[in-house]
């Protein structure tokens, strides 16, 4: 036997071996047995299977999430928190606790603003009496219009003497041009960048993207929501083609601090070990509150899944109503699961989402999902363009959800998200009236309008959907 048919059975012996490797990999480690077919069938193809399995397969998320995201340093010296009397809002006050062993903390004040319009002026004000501090964390934070403004009323509040820090996610901040990046370097305001994609040393992972968005002023006053720094959330704007439709929202009292804390985690993250930073609460948990709140964090490291198991859960207890509205719908099994059971309890379900998506691929994914979403009679009601990127939930009368994360697999998986429970029946029909006002401008999906396109449309939507996990 010469050399080179030594070679050749060396060769073959480790790309068999390589693929039963993986294979034995994936049937051991994969939670769906579906999934673990494919994979150990895909395997098993020489060389391209555990390539792809390597690329694609393994789910070093949260192993990864939790090597890198390690913030130190921060504490709570604020009072015990208390369990409020909250029998009406009973068991959904007790589902966020279980999953989070979070108590409920009080919020004195809770504004919904609508767009770009209402939010960003809001937030430029409060920007302009800041005497204090100012935390801006936001995934988009475009140099346009909005951002230079932004940049004005930040840079008037350094020259005052206020603590600006700015977290702007890495990925983000090349992805979405134009860059504000060299505009906040030359106004000497202090930013960092979440998990950047850099060459050396290499740190080129698309996902744990920070997702969130928060801004605190002087500790008094927090925003969350959906919506980025840019032009975009202008409505009113001329020549505004991408312009997106958004819920914002103003909260004061206890819940800031939990926001404000998040904030400084995620800061902390960013900055070398010898300049972190400490919390210091600045509200009381008021026990004569009307509004009671829970944030949610969620991300890829040991808060995964928070935020959908609290979805399922407080779905699986809705009496009245279950409305959805999200910019991206690739859910869970279970999620779906929980809302054909509430439908079949004689539960309200609406699911709200945007005719089109502002992303193509998850676009052509959600569409042959929704085939599946419709064959379980569950109501969809498309609305029209502008795109709307609203994320909000409302259940029966008294429950809202919102924050920044959508009902897809890299909301839930694959960032770091918020989620801000809201317990007030004040709140809950002020949630209500904005989704009667979606619902009078939306059509509702019929099952015929997906079946019916072109064999290449659903092909295409199809193959897709395939990558749904990593949309």
């Amino acid at each position: 036997m010469g050399l080179n048919q030594v070679l050749n059975i060396v060769l073959a012996i480790l790309i068999e071996g390589t693929s039963i490797y993986f294979a034995i990999h994936a049937l051991m480690s994969k939670r769906d047995s579906k999934s673990a077919l494919a994979w150990v069938v895909f395997c098993m193809l020489p060389i391209i299977g555990p390539i792809t399995y390597l690329m694609f397969g393994i789910n070093r998320f949260r192993d990864k999430a939790k090597e890198t995201y390690h913030p130190t340093k921060l504490h709570d010296d604020s009072q015990p928190t208390f369990r409020p009397e909250c029998s009406a809002s009973q068991p959904y006050c007790l589902i966020g606790q279980s999953v989070t062993s979070k108590e409920l903390h009080s919020c004195d004040e809770i504004q919904l603003l609508e767009n770009g319009e209402a939010c960003f002026d809001a937030m430029l004000e409060d920007i302009s009496k800041a005497a204090n501090r100012v935390f801006l964390s936001t995934y988009i934070f475009q140099g346009d219009y909005t951002g230079e403004k932004f940049i004005q009323f930040l840079s008037a509040a350094k020259e005052r003497g206020v603590d600006i820090r700015i977290i702007i996610d890495g990925l983000a901040s090349i992805a979405y041009p134009p860059s504000v990046l060299r505009k906040l370097r030359k106004s000497g305001l202090r930013y960092e960048l979440f998990n950047p994609l850099r060459l050396f040393p290499p740190s080129l992972h698309i996902n744990m993207r920070n997702h969130r968005k928060i801004l605190i002023v002087d500790g008094k006053i927090a925003y969350t929501g959906g919506q980025n720094i840019s032009d975009r959330h202008r409505i009113d704007l001329q020549h505004n083609p991408k312009c997106a439709r958004d819920l914002h929202f103003r909260l004061t009292g206890k819940i800031v601090d939990d926001l404000e804390r998040a904030f400084l985690t995620d800061w902390n993250h960013c900055t070398p070990e010898d300049d972190q930073v400490y919390f210091t609460p600045s509200n009381l948990n008021r026990s004569e509150s009307d509004v009671w709140t829970r944030l949610i964090l969620d991300g890829p490291n040991e808060n995964l899944d928070q935020l959908n198991e609290v979805l399922n859960g407080i779905v699986a207890v809705a009496q009245k109503r279950v409305w959805i509205m999200t910019p991206y719908f690739l859910p869970f099994p279970e999620l779906v699961g929980a809302l054909q059971s509430a439908l079949h309890r004689g539960v309200d379900v609406k699911i709200f989402l945007p005719e089109r998506t502002n992303i193509h691929l998850a676009h052509y994914a959600a569409q042959h999902n929704l085939k599946q979403i419709l064959a379980k009679n569950l109501p969809v009601y498309l609305q029209p363009a502008p795109f709307v990127h609203t994320k909000a939930i409302l259940i029966d009368d008294r429950y809202g959800l919102v924050g920044s994360a959508n009902l897809d697999p890299r909301s839930l998986r694959l960032n770091f998200e918020l989620g801000v429970e809201v317990f007030s029946t004040e709140f809950a029909n002020r949630l209500e009236n904005y989704f009667q006002q979606q619902l009078a401008e939306s059509t509702q999906l019929v099952k015929t309008e997906l079946t019916n396109k072109p064999f290449p449309i659903r092909l295409r939507n199809a193959a897709a959907w395939l990558f749904s996990p990593y949309l």
